[in-house]
């Protein structure tokens, strides 16, 4: 089961002048290995370096995804224990 997260990922792009942008991105919550948040992204935000469409309370969360040998980090929206609640409420005890 995929949940759906938003992402803040750099725009490299050349013809805007935004750092920044949001996109979706679904997550396997299975490969989640760590949730850690984000105070520097919640700091550019408030300078209003991040899209304009965020409010200027939203907290962050980096997200390390586990790839086998390696990882993958991701910063979303959202405070950690939102994104933890989220990742978290489709499973389900199997009762033995």
């Amino acid at each position: 089961m995929l949940v759906k997260l938003t992402e803040i990922c750099q725009n490299n792009t050349l013809t805007s002048n935004r750092k920044f942008t949001i996109r979706e991105v679904f997550v396997n919550p299975e490969h989640v290995v760590m949730i850690r948040e984000e105070s520097r992204m919640q700091q550019l935000n408030e300078d209003g370096a991040l899209p304009p469409d965020l409010s200027k309370s939203h907290k962050f969360t980096k997200l390390t995804i586990n790839r086998g040998q390696s990882g993958t980090e991701i910063i979303v929206v959202g405070a950690p224990q939102i994104i933890e609640k989220t990742l978290n409420q489709n499973k389900q005890l199997i009762r033995g």
